[in-house]
C-alpha cells in the first residue's frame, strides 16, 4: 500500500473506533513499517486529520449523548416532585418521608448527572466538527 492508501486507512479505521493497537498491526501487515515507525505514522495522520475523524465517530457519539440528555431530562421530570416538595412548608415531614422515597431522590440526581453528562458529550462531539486552529 502506499501511503495515501495507508492514510485512508488509517482515518477509516480510527473513525471506526477501533482499538489503536490493532490499527498498528494493520498497518504494519500492510506496509514495510516497523511498530514504532507505524505508531508515529498514525499519530502523524491522527493530528493531520483530526476533523475527518471527528466526523466519522460522531454519529455514534452524538446519538449516545442525546440518548442520555433525553433520558437524564425525562428522570430529573419525573422525579422533580421529590424536589419540590423539599422546599414546601413542613420541611420536618418532607425530610422524614424522603427515608421512604430515597429512591427517587437517586433518580433525580441521576437523572441531572446523565444529563449533564450528555449536554456534555453533545457540546464535545459538535466542537470537534469545528477545531479552533
Amino acid at each position: 500500500m502506499n501511503d495515501e492508501e495507508l492514510t485512508n486507512m488509517i482515518i477509516k479505521e480510527l473513525g471506526k473506533h477501533h482499538d489503536r493497537q490493532e490499527v498498528v498491526r494493520k498497518v504494519c501487515e500492510n506496509s514495510t513499517l516497523g511498530w514504532v515507525d507505524a505508531e508515529k505514522f498514525i499519530n502523524e495522520v491522527e493530528a493531520q486529520n483530526r476533523r475527518k475523524i471527528a466526523v466519522r465517530q460522531g454519529p455514534l457519539l452524538i446519538f449516545l449523548s442525546i440518548g442520555s440528555l433525553v433520558i437524564g431530562l425525562g428522570l430529573l421530570v419525573y422525579n422533580m416532585e421529590v424536589l419540590a416538595a423539599i422546599f414546601s412548608s413542613d420541611l420536618m415531614q418532607q425530610i422524614l418521608s424522603l427515608r421512604s422515597g430515597y429512591y427517587r431522590l437517586a433518580g433525580l440526581v441521576t437523572g441531572l448527572a446523565m444529563a449533564v453528562g450528555g449536554f456534555y458529550g453533545v457540546w464535545t462531539t459538535l466542537a470537534s466538527f469545528f477545531p479552533s486552529e
